[in-house]
């Protein structure tokens, strides 16, 4: 297996890791990279705060960024933040080249291994929320329960959404590719829009979280990460998705948060999902789209604050 490599070097590298430090200090928090290696690869886990250990596992290729709005509203906990291969300056990844569910398992297993942590609470987003529940599913005695956000992956999803079948197609994601990657910082949010997020909360985001979108969108290998991200999950051969057989035997606590807007699948599939898990609850975040703590910070962090206390090793 013949991975892309990100030089630490170079000037793209250093704009997102600037990018980065620009919008963690907007919210008043600092973070520190941890350099972890798994099968040849360099992993970055970035961690932010102090207090009890939760792991959170970004949606898409797995950039931490996005999810700095809302830390500065969870205190009392240390949050380390798994760039998965393919994004948040980890190095790049074809997740074609790779048996993507056996992959994760191992992936998971050796950064928690590496950080020294024996069992913690996930909290993710996306695509990470699929990679969560696989590991949750495997390897329970390392976690304690499960946290998600937005549409989780392809858990229960009968159909592809159409933008994003078409992206994954072969003769397509050349140019899907090109299409994902903003040409300036101004353009960086556009997907927000895509994914149902409210243009008010949008709004609000400081300039420097369209900027570290920019940055982090120009990595080298944040192309071929993301559409081959999408090809080898929606690949009907590979059988990636999760089944209600599979939740049934889940055998640590699922809470989901999803929003009302979430243009990838709309709550209703959270509930079936939450009822075909035995200790599975949803929460519907009115007015919120796919990254529901962008729309409703304070609902969002009141929810997992309250979940994260009730739940402990």
């Amino acid at each position: 297996m013949t991975q892309p490599i990100l030089d630490h070097e170079s000037k793209v590298f250093n704009q997102a890791g600037a990018a980065e430090t620009n919008l963690l200090k907007d919210y008043g928090l600092t973070g520190e990279s941890h350099w972890l290696t798994f099968q040849g690869l360099q992993v970055r886990v970035l961690t932010v705060g102090e207090g009890k250990p939760v792991l959170i596992v970004p949606g898409n290729t797995g950039d931490p960024y996005p999810w700095i709005p809302l830390l500065d509203k969870l205190p009392g906990y240390k949050f380390y933040i798994m760039a998965r291969p393919g994004g948040g300056l980890s190095d790049g990844f074809d997740h074609n080249q790779v048996d993507v569910h056996d992959f994760a398992i191992k992936l998971f297993t050796s950064v928690l291994d590496q950080l020294n942590l024996k069992r913690v609470p996930i909290l993710s987003h996306s695509m990470g929320a699929h990679w969560s529940t696989w590991y949750a599913l495997a390897h329970p005695e390392r976690v304690t329960q499960v946290i998600t956000t937005g549409n989780p992956g392809r858990i229960l999803m009968e159909k592809t959404p159409g933008f994003l079948k078409a992206m994954a197609l072969p003769g397509v994601s050349k140019v899907a590719g090109k299409i994902v990657v903003p040409k300036d910082a101004d353009h960086a949010l556009r997907n927000q829009k895509v994914m149902g997020t409210d243009p008010d909360a949008v709004a609000r985001l400081p300039h420097s979280f369209a900027e570290a979108t920019f940055a982090f969108d120009q990595l080298p290998n944040y192309s071929l990460s993301t559409i081959s991200l999408l090809q080898a999950m929606n690949d009907p051969k590979k059988h990636n998705g999760i089944t209600a057989e599979q939740l049934a035997t889940m055998k640590v606590p699922m809470t989901l948060l999803w929003g009302s807007n979430d243009t990838f699948e709309k709550p209703a599939l959270g509930e079936k999902i939450a009822q075909a898990s035995p200790q599975g609850k949803l929460h519907e975040i009115q007015g919120a789209g796919h990254m529901p703590w962008i729309d409703r910070p304070e609902k969002v962090a009141g929810i997992i604050l309250k979940q994260l206390e009730a739940v402990s090793d």
